[in-house]
């Protein structure tokens, strides 16, 4: 299984977001995570609709990290990110309704999001990557 560039970004947005003390440009996070700037206002845009993080308009706005975010389950966090349910595209398989492996695979996805839900958003940033991106955060 392999996580969408959607879902990569706003992860990676977030932990730099929760790091900084000051509002962050898109540009800026563009440039230090060498992201294409439009996918990134995408996503950016959708994570503000969700209120996971904030905005301010104006010359000198930015976005910020809204702290009650902190306790969001990180599987919860990435099945709303990814927007599907199903590995496979089922509906239009010749096996549709005779086949074991959806049921199986639902099962490993459940596996992998109930696992990820012991952590929360604030777990994300861990010494190590405080520490990093503390660095990326001074250059």
């Amino acid at each position: 299984m392999q996580l969408t560039l959607f879902t990569d970004i706003a992860l990676k947005a977030i932990m730099y977001l929760k790091q900084s003390s000051d509002l962050v440009t898109i540009d800026e996070i563009a440039g230090k995570f060498n992201v294409p700037r439009n996918h990134l206002i995408k996503v950016l845009n959708f994570m503000v609709h969700q209120k996971w993080i904030g905005s301010v308009r104006g010359r000198n706005g930015g976005l910020f990290y809204n702290l009650s975010s902190d306790s969001l389950k990180l599987g919860q966090t990435i099945m709303i990110l990814e927007n599907r349910e199903e590995l496979l595209d089922c509906d239009a398989c010749i096996l549709h309704s005779n086949c074991d492996l959806r049921g199986m695979l639902r099962g490993a996805v459940n596996a992998f999001y109930d696992y990820l839900d012991q952590y929360t958003l604030n777990d994300l940033n861990g010494q190590r990557t405080r520490a990093f991106i503390n660095l990326l955060i001074k250059e």
